[in-house]
């Protein structure tokens, strides 16, 4: 019994010791009617509703989709900015015209038969995210760096495919913006982008 007692008294003495080691860190609080209140940030919780099968169904298909474009919204981005940098050290009109010229192609090669490959669904989406993340149309972009004879015909050869280069993207107005930003959102909460 008196051998019980001991390691009673030790494991309470251990965990006391652990215990009274470890740091104790203070958030900062008010005292408010004798309640004490932390002030502390709590990350949002955005709930989805669906109004039935059909949409939790769209909406599990667009974000596979957008999950599988993304990528290329966010290299866009990244290029946007790489071909600024490099057109601001380039003095004169024809020598940037052929520095776009040379991107283009190499653009083309690198990335062609990944854009062949996707649906129209996803050329959709993917003309969206590129307005998220340049707050510029696709149009704007190739009228802009191709010119827009260039930007005119790859408008109409969007058109024949049910997209349109000039879209905007806009989640207050437009349900399906909203859930592409919704997914977004979550996929980098959870480390899926």
């Amino acid at each position: 019994m008196l051998f019980i007692k001991y390691i009673v008294l030790l494991f309470f003495l251990s965990n006391y010791f652990t215990l009274s080691s470890q740091e104790l860190i203070l958030k900062d609080y008010i005292i408010e009617n004798n309640d004490t209140i932390l002030l502390i940030d709590i990350p949002s919780i955005e709930v989805l509703s669906f109004t039935d099968n059909k949409e939790k169904i769209k909406y599990r298909i667009l974000k596979r989709k957008v999950l599988k474009v993304y990528p290329y919204a966010i290299y866009t981005k990244e290029k946007l900015k790489q071909i600024e940098n490099d057109l601001e050290g380039i003095s004169k009109k024809r020598k940037k015209k052929r520095y776009t010229k040379e991107v283009s192609k190499f653009l083309k090669e690198e990335l062609g038969e990944k854009m062949r490959k996707l649906t129209r669904t996803e050329g959709n989406i993917l003309v969206k995210l590129i307005y998220r993340e340049t707050k510029v149309s696709t149009y704007k972009l190739l009228k802009q760096y191709r010119g827009s004879l260039n930007a005119m015909f790859w408008q109409t050869m969007a058109k024949i495919y049910d997209n349109d280069l000039k879209q905007e993207f806009n989640p207050e107005n437009i349900r399906e913006d909203m859930y592409i930003e919704h997914i977004i959102i979550q996929a980098k909460l959870e480390g899926e982008l």
